[in-house]
């Protein structure tokens, strides 16, 4: 008796092929990101290794900002600071929200910080902090730039 093998069709082949090839493209695509999305490692950073760029709210340059870290921590998830340098009469962009919470700390210059709908008046010391979705912005009203350092972060859900 003569066995009789079904030969495969030629599209069933290209099915096959292509879904190999899309399931091997997928795993190398999650690996990549698994590794851009490695947790920021413990370190100092000076400000001489800060890159400071413009920084641009509607198309005007307001400021310069560096940022020392961004990414994920081993607790926190969306974790960036950096520093602001702030003209004179400019915002970084009008009150807003956002998931994460956020400390702010003045180190030089006078503006105002609006949190909640609450406008109070700052300089060289003054911290705010906001918790998640809570309107917040900051204005420089005086003559010279205000420089402030930010942190912000969202803890990773499920701890």
């Amino acid at each position: 008796m003569a066995l009789n093998f079904a030969r495969p069709r030629l599209s069933t082949m290209i099915l096959g092929m292509a879904s190999m090839s899309l399931a091997v493209g997928w795993a190398s695509r999650e690996r990549s990101l698994a590794q851009d999305k490695a947790p920021l490692k413990s370190q100092t950073i000076t400000l001489d290794q800060v890159k400071m760029a413009d920084y641009s709210d509607r198309g005007d340059v307001v400021g310069k900002l560096g940022i020392y870290l961004a990414g994920d921590t081993p607790e926190s998830t969306n974790f960036v600071t950096g520093r602001l340098v702030l003209d004179a009469g400019k915002t970084p962009h009008p009150p807003h929200t956002h998931p994460e919470e956020e400390i702010m700390v003045i180190e030089q210059g006078n503006g105002e910080i609006e949190v909640d709908g609450k406008i109070t008046e700052v300089g060289p010391g003054s911290v705010m902090y906001t918790t998640p979705n809570v309107p917040h912005g900051i204005v420089n009203t005086g003559k010279t730039p205000i420089i402030f350092y930010f942190i912000k972060w969202a803890g990773k859900v499920g701890k």
